[in-house]
């Protein structure tokens, strides 16, 4: 039975380190669980298998092709919010990613702490004209 309180994430990122740093941090966390995916067709499947409450994305992988993941995301999965993690170089993709309708960064290297927060503050937040208990 799935517990319906339970927030899931899906967290995509070519480094299956970070990705599996990532997961650690946030399901110790309680009432999380977190999957992973390292290409873009499994971050789709997955979104239409699960009802995830938040993307947490590589900016590199989701700068790929124009940022066509991100637009899919967005158009098919709106419920869903959409993090990307990033280094401080890459600026120019965050503000893009963002007016695609990322909701924000998380800047790499992470303190565990301060990484935890962020996902907490990011997951409190809601898209305008979604309702938090439909999912797709």
């Amino acid at each position: 039975m799935v517990d319906p309180n339970r927030m899931n994430i899906l967290i995509f990122d070519p480094d299956r380190d970070m990705s599996e740093l990532f997961a650690r941090a946030l399901e110790t966390c309680r009432g999380s669980k977190c999957y992973l995916a390292s290409e873009e067709d499994e971050v789709l499947a997955l979104l239409k298998e699960v009802a995830f409450r938040l993307l947490l994305a590589d900016l590199g992988l989701i700068m790929v092709n124009d940022f066509s993941l991100l637009r899919k995301v967005r158009r098919l999965f709106p419920q869903v919010v959409v993090v990307v993690d990033t280094f401080l170089h890459q600026r120019d993709g965050v503000s893009r990613a963002m007016e695609l309708g990322a909701l924000g960064y998380i800047l790499k290297p992470v303190q565990i702490e301060v990484f935890r927060k962020k996902i907490r503050d990011f997951l409190s937040i809601r898209h305008p004209g979604t309702d938090p208990d439909v999912h797709q």
